[in-house]
């Protein structure tokens, strides 16, 4: 091993490594040896037990790699053609009229919404025990897409929970036992297994513990196991297996892999960034092949640049790190090569930090952030805390000890986060003369929503997540917050109101006339 390396990696990986913390494995090879494998803090804080190198961590969406993996190995075995219609051999779960092709789905570019947000929208709550038929259920409302299918990429967990289906219907097989035999085991994968219900005793399991930054952990339980998009358990050493894979292809057919590794082509010629179970991006004009993953509070990264032959996974049980840019930076580090990963600050005229709500505009995924003073400091109001911003140099304030940084301008705030930087402007309570009070219905959720008019603003209140008041930005678009997960943009059109979420488009409440409630 290189000496400056690993320090220069030790350093990479230091809020791992504080004590009795949360914390990861983490390993790295280059053509097909070991550069480097440690195994940062503990996977049970309140047993105090250390994270070792068969801990099992659920690594949420990297499972979709495996997904995509068990549709190719049927298709290889002429059981079906990537562009089929879904309709074909799922029309039981679907109500959609628009032909949506099985690689479309692997591509993400099927226009399908996502089902969380749907969820949250029928009342259920990322906390909740979400069963697989609490999906098919949610699918088979579901009448419209987001958009029309390949002329956008959007992630859509949606599309792989059906591709779950797919396999089952035609391997006659259950999807962890189908992934069982013909991937993890011909793989060598010993630890790897899909987690089939919530109850399931998982041993070695890595407990997923919150960092928001504030110096504290909190548990953050995993109350689902729906797999397709989700729940493998696996650990940083059988991961490199798959890694070895798409490096030099050997127990998995290399036409399979070619696939996996290339972008899906937009209707208007141009790549995605997203492949079939692997997204790409250049990184100092190489190709890099990923994936990350992120559930409660586990998150993950595997990694390969083929052509120089490195890989990378990096598996963690805490928020403290943002892993696809960690897993960027970790491969800058090997290959000696600056840093290229932080998001560049427009330029702006800074100005005095200052308290208040303050909101993003469309095309923005929705985003509301509370600043508030507190004994002389200002702090953001996270999920289940309350982070202290930090005075940098450059004139930003770092959140608590998070890769997150806050610029204040006079039209707002600059909000850097790991993948880019979000505007935000002072939010104001939106105009009630711009809505009609009374009862909404939806029926591609099945779900009421009340909106009621206060004083000078309006609220909107849901039966499971309560009330909460709509405001808007500068530009004028117009959003509410139920939850850290649940945020979403409002329009008013007559008697519907329009929701916009980060991953569903288009779903339209409708007023509900007197002589509807009886």
């Amino acid at each position: 091993m290189n000496p400056k390396m690993t320090e220069q990696l030790d350093q990479l990986f230091h809020l791992w490594d504080r004590g009795l913390c949360p914390g990861a494995q983490a390993v790295i090879r280059q053509h097909g040896e070991t550069l480097y494998e440690k195994y940062f803090g503990y996977a049970n804080l309140e047993h105090e037990i250390k994270i070792k190198e068969d801990s099992i961590f659920h690594v949420a969406s990297i499972s979709k790699e495996f997904t995509v993996l068990a549709v190719l190995l049927l298709w290889k075995d002429g059981k079906l053609d990537l562009d089929d219609d879904i309709h074909k051999y799922l029309a039981e779960y679907i109500n959609i009229d628009t032909p949506i092709t099985i690689r479309q789905m692997m591509n993400n570019v099927s226009g399908l919404r996502d089902q969380w947000e749907l969820l949250f929208l029928r009342g259920i709550t990322i906390n909740d025990q979400i069963t697989l038929e609490d999906i098919n259920k949610t699918i088979s409302l579901q009448t419209g897409l987001n958009f029309e299918p390949q002329s956008q990429y959007l992630y859509s967990n949606t599309g792989f929970h059906l591709l779950a289906l797919l396999v089952e219907k035609l391997s006659g097989m259950k999807f962890p036992q189908f992934v069982k035999e013909h991937i993890f085991t011909p793989l060598g994968m010993t630890h790897s297994f899909v987690r089939e219900s919530y109850t399931q005793i998982v041993p070695k399991l890595a407990y997923s513990y919150e960092d928001l930054g504030d110096g504290n952990f909190y548990y953050h339980p995993l109350n689902y196991c729906l797999y397709g998009p989700t729940s493998v358990n696996s650990c940083a050493l059988d991961l490199c297996k798959i890694l070895d894979e798409y490096i030099h292809p050997d127990k998995i057919d290399p036409e399979i892999v070619d696939i996996m590794k290339t972008p899906a082509i937009l209707s208007n010629g141009k790549p995605s960034e997203y492949c079939a179970g692997l997204k790409t991006h250049k990184l100092h004009g190489m190709d890099v092949f990923e994936h990350s993953g992120a559930d409660a509070a586990y998150r993950g990264e595997v990694y390969c640049i083929p052509e120089i032959e490195l890989e990378i996974a990096l598996i963690s049980n805490t928020t403290t790190y943002p892993m696809g840019k960690l897993a960027d930076q970790a491969a800058c580090i090997v290959l000696g090569l600056p840093d290229c990963t932080q998001p560049e600050i427009p330029e702006h005229t800074s100005a005095p930090a200052w308290s208040g709500l303050f909101v993003t505009s469309l095309p923005a995924d929705p985003l509301l952030v509370d600043i508030f003073e507190k004994e002389g400091s200002l702090f953001v109001k996270k999920l289940w805390c309350d982070t202290k911003l930090v005075p940098e140099e450059d004139g930003g304030y770092r959140v608590g000890t998070l890769d997150e940084k806050i610029y204040f301008t006079d039209d707002g705030i600059l909000y850097q986060l790991p993948k880019g930087v979000v505007t935000l402007t002072p939010a104001a309570p939106a105009d009630p003369d711009l809505f009609k009070e009374g009862k909404y219905y939806n029926d591609e959720t099945d779900s009421y929503i009340t909106l009621t008019k206060t004083g000078n603003t309006c609220e909107l209140c849901s039966d499971r997540f309560g009330k909460t008041v709509l405001y808007t930005g500068k530009t004028g678009d117009i959003m509410f917050y139920m939850d850290v997960e649940f945020t979403m943009y409002v329009k008013p059109n007559a008697d519907t109101l329009i929701m916009d979420g980060g991953r569903i488009k288009h779903i339209k409440y409708k007023k509900m006339s007197e002589s509807s409630f009886g």
